[in-house]
């Protein structure tokens, strides 16, 4: 057997397995509704991620790569993570979650007929994969850092006018000062 063809006869256990590996990244009283709510509106963090697990699967088995479909999907996924209260470790450790899953399950079956420099390629390919979702999780941080920096100075701009009016409304105010 082919080692694409074994890849690809264990993509549904592995999509399945690491989806799960991410939802136990949420605390427990989440990972229930993420794994029980099928409704892509209702459950926008499921869908996402599986539709994530499976694109990256393709990517790193090397099996009808459709770049922008991966970065898109990749893209959703990594701006979920970037906006929710995780570090950035804990935003992007989610990666690392399939080299475990990939080395019980696929890699067994791929030593014994020599197939592990095909292996090693995935799992580089998984890397290289993990370094982009790194740069869009990065740029996406940012993107909320600079969003919170401009709600603040609207905010402080809105109650600067706001103690202006109070200021000049002030019966205490005598030619535009306090007395």
């Amino acid at each position: 057997m082919k080692a694409i063809e074994c890849f690809r006869n264990h993509k549904e256990e592995m999509v399945r397995l690491w989806t799960e590996a991410v939802f136990k990244t949420y605390p427990l009283e989440t990972t229930g509704f993420l794994r029980t709510k099928k409704d892509p509106f209702g459950n926008p963090v499921a869908d996402m991620t599986q539709e994530a697990a499976s694109a990256l699967y393709d990517a790193i088995i090397g099996e009808s790569v459709d770049i922008e479909a991966t970065r898109k999907a990749l893209d959703r996924f990594i701006k979920l993570r970037a906006v929710q209260k995780f570090t950035p470790s804990q935003g992007l450790g989610v990666f690392s979650l399939m080299k475990p899953l990939l080395r019980k399950h696929v890699l067994p079956e791929l030593l014994a007929p020599r197939k592990l420099s095909e292996y090693l390629e995935v799992e580089s390919r998984l890397d290289s994969l993990t370094l982009l979702a790194f740069d869009m999780y990065v740029k996406d941080r940012e993107i909320v850092a600079e969003s919170r920096i401009t709600e603040i100075r609207n905010q402080y701009a809105q109650l600067a006018r706001w103690a202006q009016k109070l200021n000049a409304a002030s019966p205490l105010a005598v030619d535009g000062q306090q007395t």
